[in-house]
């Protein structure tokens, strides 16, 4: 985090590769067995998957991007296309470059012949009926092709299968191995490009991993020390408790999977009043579900993570498909009025770290910290760098001064919450009206350390008080913990990138930072100066920070996934600004071009003003 230079990233190698088909055909196994692949590399891998709520039927795809440094968004448009039938080259092709390969089942594929790229007609289908007697290993039929286009050793990719479907039987295994061989002659047969030899790559770098956003999350809150979740499957929201699932046992967690996300909010708290780390993952309609027990949790003053992985809505909506529309609720969702942090992840990365911090948040401040990702960051992965796991330190638990850092690679400060001194526990006010909010909160057993929570108001002792002055007294302490979080935040350094004294700016939030800061450096390269911040911090929001960045802009783009533009309406209401909205509220994510051509509309626009003003 901080201020990030403004030289332009250069990359010798930058391939995109998209895998399209229908729910069902494995198109999804596929792209992730070669994106597997290409990640035990030296090169860097990300991918992003889209695909339909029923079981079977429907548009899907993988797209894998590889390139020689760190990649921020899976691009714009794709190097080669794999389209499994019609529908998926009907939508696809429109993204393949000129001059890109396209690689096709003639069987289920009518193609447009007068378009500018390389064509092969393979027969997935067929080959993989005439392998393995069905034509559901075409998937891997194709593993096959690409891994003769990119230079993938079959070894490899065999292990991979193994791993894979070792549990449907060997028989199962030998037949997608040579599914696999089968995919991988037919291209060579057919004189198909070779356009990059993987196979002379070094093998990955030990410090690096190839994750999902979701399993960032679940790895991020063992490191924070949390040993308690609960939850309720729910997309896209479930592997981040299928990860606690497997992982939290190890360090001597427990996960409980509940009836409701009602049930499993409730878990949580009364967890967190038992004295553990606690959180529970969801997405906006469960989230919605969850409002009055976080109301609860603001009253009774204890700590809880929310991980709110936002799909498009309302209602069920789209389920599998990407969305920033939670943000309202979020930070404004509530009966009475109930202080809650509200944090949003850029990248995979990023998400670890952010969910460390947000464990740190709900400890210090005692209040709920909600972490807004979404099904884009939730469910592509990435290489990252491995944490330094020796760079992990506990904070002193009556240690009240210590000023704890973001959690960064080179620096992890882990929060405990504020237990009460012996002198304390005589006359134990757990609801203590001190001067920063914050009274320390005492475990269940401890001599002296009883007290009543509830959810009714209270007065220092816990004890129920609903007298006019009390409720003014002890609302304002609640609140006071926010202050004490805005102090904080102002203090961190500036979330900006780019020319500090330029007049046209870029703002986003979330998973959209990375699509934003690749259309900046191509507005660099069409001369299009930009400066562009993106706060991790959306409610409380660094409000001096943003107000600084605004300084002397003459034209500010928003750019969030939405229909409605509703962090633009936060910006707006908090600094009286009128920026150029762009919005995409279609299930998708932004990619670099789509914000590229809006930063050059807007800087069309700029010039038109200089030389009206001349």
């Amino acid at each position: 985090m901080g201020k990030i230079g403004t030289h332009k990233l250069k990359s010798k190698i930058d391939f995109i590769i998209r895998v399209a088909g229908e729910g069902g055909e494995g198109v999804m196994s596929c792209g992730e067995l070669f994106a597997k692949a290409v990640a035990r590399t030296s090169y860097h891998v990300f991918t992003f998957i889209t695909y339909p709520t029923e079981m079977k039927g429907g548009y899907a795809m993988t797209q894998i991007r590889i390139k020689d440094i760190t990649i921020y968004s899976m691009g714009s448009f794709v190097d080669c296309l794999v389209a499994f039938n019609q529908e998926a080259y009907d939508k696809s092709i429109p993204y393949l470059k000129e001059g890109g390969i396209l690689i096709y089942d003639p069987e289920f594929t009518k193609i447009d012949e007068s378009r500018k790229v390389i064509k092969y007609p393979i027969p997935f289908s067929k080959i993989s009926v005439d392998t393995i007697g069905r034509p559901l290993g075409k998937n891997v039929v194709v593993l096959g092709i690409l891994s003769h286009i990119y230079g993938l050793e079959l070894p490899g990719l065999e292990k991979l299968i193994d791993d894979r479907y070792g549990s449907k039987g060997e028989k199962v295994v030998e037949g997608n191995i040579r599914a696999l061989k089968e995919g991988s002659n037919a291209a060579a047969k057919m004189g198909v490009l070779t356009v990059m030899d993987l196979s002379k790559s070094e093998p990955a770098n030990e410090d690096y991993m190839f994750i999902s956003g979701n399993q960032a999350v679940a790895l991020g809150a063992i490191a924070a020390g949390c040993k308690f979740s609960a939850g309720y499957p729910l997309t896209p929201a479930t592997s981040i408790f299928e990860t606690l699932s497997k992982f939290l046992p190890y360090v001597g967690g427990k996960t409980i999977q509940m009836e409701d996300e009602i049930a499993a909010i409730s878990a949580i708290i009364g967890a967190s009043f038992g004295g553990e780390k606690v959180i529970t993952p969801t997405s906006g309609p469960g989230l919605q579900l969850m409002s009055e027990q976080m109301s609860l949790a603001s009253m009774l003053e204890l700590p809880i993570v929310i991980v709110d992985v936002q799909r498009g809505g309302p209602s069920t909506g789209l389920p599998t498909k990407t969305e920033q529309g939670d943000m309202k609720f979020a930070v404004y969702g509530s009966a009475g009025e109930s202080p809650r942090i509200i944090l949003a992840p850029t990248n995979v990365e990023d998400t670890f770290y952010q969910t460390i911090r947000a464990f740190n948040l709900a400890e210090k401040y005692q209040m709920p910290v909600i972490l807004l990702t979404d099904q884009s960051i939730g469910y592509r992965k990435a290489t990252v760098k491995m944490p330094d796991f020796s760079k992990i330190f506990q904070v002193d638990q009556y240690d009240r001064k210590k000023k704890v850092k973001i959690p960064q690679a080179d620096q992890i400060e882990l929060v405990q919450r504020q237990v009460p001194t012996e002198e304390e526990l005589r006359d134990y006010k757990r609801y203590k009206n001190t001067k920063t909010g914050i009274s320390p909160i005492s475990r269940p057993g401890t001599p002296g350390g009883q007290y009543l929570a509830t959810g009714l108001e209270h007065d220092e002792y816990g004890k129920t008080n609903q007298g006019p002055e009390n409720h003014l007294a002890m609302s304002k302490k609640r609140f006071r913990k926010l202050d004490e979080v805005s102090k904080a935040f102002e203090k961190n350094p500036m979330e900006t990138y780019g020319d500090p004294n330029v007049r046209i700016g870029i703002m986003g939030w979330g998973s959209t930072e990375g699509a934003i800061r690749e259309a900046r450096y191509l507005a660099e390269q069409a001369g299009v100066k930009i400066r562009h911040i993106h706060p991790h911090t959306i409610s409380p929001l660094p409000e001096r920070q943003i107000s600084k960045f605004l300084h002397r802009l003459k034209h500010l783009i928003l750019v969030e996934e939405n229909l409605t533009g509703q962090f633009a309406h936060f910006i707006k209401a908090k600094f009286g600004v009128k920026p150029i909205e762009v919005h995409k509220c279609e299930g998708m994510p932004f990619t670099p071009d789509e914000i590229f051509n809006a930063i050059m509309k807007v800087a069309r626009i700029a010039d038109e003003d200089n030389i009206t003003n001349i």
